[in-house]
């Protein structure tokens, strides 16, 4: 069985009891219901991977539109990723197939539906909205990561400076070391762990039995992430009369990307 979550939304309770029984089979969770009305707050979670949507609702109702609208607002809405969305047309609606994929449609199936190609679609569906949540995660980690580097480097560029003591570099294993104690919130552990071994090592390289941690370090934190990245660059900015090109330059980012942090954190 599939661990995912579908949603199927068609107002024939004939399909609607049909696809439960043939989806319910494969995918750990299936929620059928006939009203549209509903789907805002059903994706609200952010738990859903797969809308099964049909393109029309109530009598009469053959364009498409409403299928259509309610792909458009699945997809605007206010979710980092979306669900992915597969639409339900009727045999032989070519164009109407056209246009659901032009507008942001994932797949699509004809009625009559074969339940093996059905379950085929919706598998793939399923895997593009995961692939799709590992990535967004994989680059908040990675800018969390670069966040973290230019602090450490950071401080160890003003702790040299502040005490008259040369610049010392890191091994990879002190690096990851300081890393993840940024990743565990561990920011004034990060700050104090650099500013002691600068003032107690002599050493040029320092490797992970050379960091001196401080014994206070281990109380609570109050500063973020952010808040310790907005303080650097500051500092940075001041130091450098504000010259952008020489305070990227100390940051180890580019001057735009050094904008886009003076503009997120509101530094004149």
């Amino acid at each position: 069985m599939i661990d995912a979550k579908i949603l199927i939304i068609d107002d024939n309770e004939a399909v609607l009891k049909t696809l439960r029984l043939v989806l319910g089979t494969v995918f750990s969770k299936v929620v059928a219901l006939a009203n549209p009305q509903l789907i805002p707050a059903l994706i609200k979670q952010g738990d859903v991977d797969v809308v099964l949507l049909d393109m029309n609702f109530g009598a009469g109702q053959l364009n498409g539109k409403q299928g259509l609208f309610w792909l458009e607002h699945i997809k605007k809405s206010c979710l980092p990723i979306p669900p992915s969305v597969v639409l339900i047309t009727a045999f032989g609606d070519v164009s109407l197939a056209v246009a659901s994929l032009k507008s942001g449609a994932d797949d699509f199936v004809q009625k009559p539906w074969d339940n093996d190609r059905l379950i085929e679609i919706l598998s793939e569906a399923c895997q593009k909205h995961r692939e799709a949540q590992m990535s967004i995660s994989v680059k908040a980690e990675d800018e969390e990561e670069t966040a973290c580097e230019i602090i450490i480097h950071s401080l160890i560029k003003k702790y040299a400076a502040s005490y008259a003591r040369p610049l010392t570099r890191l091994t990879t294993n002190a690096l990851q070391f300081l890393l993840n104690l940024c990743r565990q919130g561990k920011f004034n552990q990060v700050q104090e762990t650099i500013e002691r071994t600068t003032l107690l090592s002599n050493k040029s390289l320092w490797d992970v039995n050379d960091l001196i941690l401080s014994k206070k370090s281990t109380g609570q934190n109050t500063l973020t992430l952010e808040d310790l990245e907005k303080q650097f660059i500051t500092l940075v900015l001041q130091e450098t009369h504000h010259n952008l090109l020489l305070s990227a330059q100390q940051l180890g980012i580019s001057r735009q990307t050094l904008y886009n942090k003076m503009k997120k954190y509101d530094i004149c």
